[in-house]
C-alpha cells in the first residue's frame, strides 16, 4: 500500500521547516574558537590544502586521502580572488601572511563547505526515496539526518566527514535508481560516487559493495545485466578514487608507508571497537536509539516486502559495521557516516509503515515528525550552545598577552589544546634556519612569518609526546615535531630551563591519561618548584574548555 502524496502546501511547509532546522543546527556556533583552533584534526587538512598554493598537489602525508583537501584548496582560490580584488588590491604574499597570522577565515570557509555538503546530502537522500516512488519516506529520512548529533558535530569541522556523507548519499541515490530502472548510467554514477567517497576517507571502503549489490539485486529481479559492465563499474570506482587522491597511486610507496604507520599506531594503542559500533549504529540519529530501532524495523519490513531492496540496504551497513568493529579506531560514530543514508531510509520506511497502519491526519503526522527528530535536535542544540560559550584557552591567551613579557619562553602542549600564542620574530628566524637546513616543508611557512612578522610574541615550546598518546602515526608525529620547537620533559624542569622556557602553561586537554602519567614527575616538579600565576577553569553553562594553570618556572637554586 502506498500513502497518498502530500499536498503541495504541506510538502513545502515540511521541507522548508526541515531545511531551516538543519541549517540552523549547523550554522549556530560555526565560527567557534576562531582564530584559535580547538579541533585537533582541522589543522592537518587546512594546512595541507593551503600548501597546494606552492604549486604542487602532493600532500606530503597520506594519513587521509586528498579529495577533501583539493576541494578546500579550490575554495581558498576563490577566497583569494575575492579578498585580493582579483590580485589588484593584495598579493599572494599578503594572502600567505593572512594565513600565517590570522587563519580564522580559512577554517570558517572549510566549515561552511562542510555544512553545504551536508545540506546537499539531505536532498540526495530525499531523492533516493523518490526514486523508489516513496517521497514521504524521503522526507522522514531527511528528518532523521537533519537532527543527527553526529552530523551536527561534523558540520562544524574543517574535516572530510561531510563531503563523505554527500558522496555516500549520491551513491545510494544512484544505486536505488539503477535498482528501479536498470539504467546503466545510474550504476556508473554509483560507482563514481563510491570512489570519490573513499577518496575523502579510507574508512568508507566497504561502500564499494553497494554498486555490485544493486546490480545483482536488479539481475535477480529481471535477469538483466552484463558481467562485463559490472567489471567496468569496478574500474570506475578505482578511477574516481585516484582522481580524488592521485598521489596515492603516483607515490604509492609513501602512501602505503603512511597508511601502515597509522595502522600500527592504532593497533599498538587500543583494542578492537567491538560492540561500540553497534551502539553507534543505534544512535546514528539520536542519543536514545529511536532512529536505530526504526532502521532495524524498516529492514525487517522491507525483507518481507522486497528482499532485494532490503539486502541492498543491509549488506553494506553490516560490512561497514564489521570493518569498524575489528579496528581500534572504529568506535568513532562519524566513521559510520557512509551508511547513514541507508540507516535513515530504513528508519523512514518503518516510520511510514506505522503511519500507513494508523492513518493519522496531516497535523498528527507533523507532530509525530517533530517527536521523531526532537531527541537528536535537543542533543545537537546542546552541542551548539556549548560551542558559543567563552573558552578558557581564549581567556588564558588574553591574560598571557597582557601579563607576560614579550620574548619570554613559554612551554605548553599542542596548539588546539592550549592558548594560541604568537611566536616571536627571533624564534621564527631560528626555526626557519633549522627547517631550511633539514629540508622540512614547514620552512616555507616560517619564511612567510619572518617576512611579515607584526612584532611581539613569545618563544613557544611544545611538550614532546609519543605517537600512541597523540593517537597518530609515529612517522607523522616525528615529522610534525621536526618542524616545531619541542621539549622532552622526561628530564624534568632541567630540560625546560635549558631550552629557555620561563613559563609553563598546563592544560588538562594537553594529553591523555597515559600521557599525563608518563610526565607525572615533571608535573609534580612544576607544582613543587614553580609559582602558580593564574588559573582558568571551565564553569558549566558559563565557560568551556580545559583546566589551565600558568606557572612561572623559577631558576634552579
Amino acid at each position: 500500500m502506498i500513502a497518498p502524496p502530500m499536498s503541495r502546501r504541506v510538502f513545502w511547509t515540511v521541507a522548508v521547516s526541515l531545511a531551516l532546522a538543519a541549517l540552523a543546527l549547523r550554522l549556530w556556533g560555526i565560527a567557534y574558537g576562531l582564530p584559535q583552533t580547538f579541533n585537533g584534526d582541522e589543522p592537518h587538512h587546512v594546512n595541507i590544502a593551503v600548501s597546494f598554493g606552492r604549486g604542487s598537489l602532493h600532500p606530503g602525508l597520506f594519513k587521509y586521502p586528498t579529495l577533501w583537501m583539493y576541494v578546500m584548496a579550490g575554495a581558498y582560490g576563490v577566497y583569494f580572488l575575492v579578498w585580493s580584488g582579483f590580485g589588484m588590491l593584495r598579493s599572494v604574499g599578503d594572502f600567505a601572511a593572512l594565513f600565517a597570522w590570522d587563519p580564522g577565515g580559512f577554517y570558517l570557509i572549510a566549515r561552511l563547505l562542510s555544512t553545504a555538503a551536508q545540506m546537499a546530502a539531505l536532498i540526495a537522500v530525499y531523492r533516493a526515496a523518490c526514486s523508489l516512488e516513496r517521497p514521504r519516506v524521503g522526507v522522514w529520512a531527511a528528518a532523521l539526518l537533519c537532527a543527527s548529533p553526529t552530523l551536527t558535530v561534523s558540520a562544524h569541522a574543517a574535516k572530510p566527514d561531510s563531503l563523505m556523507l554527500l558522496f555516500a548519499a549520491l551513491a545510494w541515490l544512484w544505486a536505488m535508481r539503477h535498482l528501479e530502472t536498470g539504467d546503466a548510467k545510474y550504476l556508473l554514477g554509483c560507482a563514481a560516487a563510491t570512489g570519490f567517497c573513499v577518496s575523502t576517507q579510507y574508512v568508507a571502503a566497504p561502500l564499494v559493495l553497494l554498486g555490485p549489490l544493486a546490480w545483482m539485486m536488479r539481475r535477480l529481479e529481471t535477469r538483466e545485466g552484463s558481467w562485463k559492465f559490472l567489471a567496468l563499474c569496478g574500474a570506475v570506482v578505482g578511477a574516481a578514487f585516484f582522481i580524488g587522491s592521485p598521489f596515492v597511486l603516483i607515490d604509492w610507496r609513501s602512501a602505503w608507508r603512511d597508511i601502515v604507520d597509522t595502522g600500527r599506531m592504532a593497533w599498538a594503542a587500543g583494542t578492537p571497537a567491538g560492540v561500540v559500533v553497534l551502539e553507534n549504529l543505534g544512535r546514528f540519529a539520536d542519543p536514545y536509539f529511536i532512529g536505530g530501532g526504526l532502521a532495524c524495523g524498516g529492514a525487517a519490513w522491507l525483507m518481507r516486502r522486497r528482499q532485494s531492496l532490503a539486502i541492498a540496504f543491509v549488506v553494506p551497513v553490516a560490512a561497514q559495521a564489521a570493518f569498524l568493529a575489528v579496528s581500534p579506531n572504529g568506535g568513532w560514530s562519524r566513521f559510520l557516516i557512509p551508511v547513514f543514508p541507508a540507516l535513515a531510509l530504513c528508519g523512514a520506511f518503518a516510520f511510514e509503515s506505522l503511519l500507513l497502519r494508523f492513518k493519522p491526519g496531516e497535523i498528527v503526522r507533523g507532530v509525530l515528525l517533530a517527536i521523531l527528530v526532537a531527541p537528536g535536535a535537543a542533543r545537537s542544540l546542546s552541542f551548539d550552545a556549548e560551542l558559543v560559550l567563552p573558552d578558557t584557552r581564549t581567556a588564558a591567551a588574553e591574560w598571557i598577552e597582557r601579563s607576560l613579557p614579550e620574548g619570554a619562553g613559554i612551554l605548553t602542549f599542542n596548539p588546539h589544546t592550549a592558548p594560541r600564542l604568537r611566536q616571536s620574530l627571533e624564534q621564527v628566524r631560528s626555526l626557519l634556519a633549522e627547517t631550511e637546513a633539514s629540508g622540512h616543508p614547514r620552512a616555507r611557512l616560517y619564511r612567510i612569518m619572518a617576512d611579515s612578522h607584526p612584532g611581539g610574541g613569545y618563544k613557544v615550546f611544545r611538550v614532546a609526546q609519543d605517537a600512541d598518546v597523540l593517537q597518530s602515526g609515529p612517522r607523522h608525529v616525528a615529522f610534525s615535531a621536526a618542524g616545531r620547537a619541542v621539549i622532552d620533559v622526561s628530564g624534568g624542569l632541567t630540560a625546560a630551563r635549558a631550552a629557555g622556557a620561563d613559563y609553563f602553561v598546563y592544560t588538562s586537554y594537553g594529553s591523555s591519561k597515559e600521557g599525563f602519567l608518563r610526565m607525572a614527575a615533571f608535573l609534580s616538579e612544576v607544582e613543587r618548584e614553580g609559582v602558580l600565576l593564574e588559573r582558568f577553569s571551565p564553569e558549566p553553562g558559563a565557560r568551556r574548555g580545559p583546566e589551565i594553570k600558568i606557572f612561572k618556572i623559577k631558576e634552579s637554586s
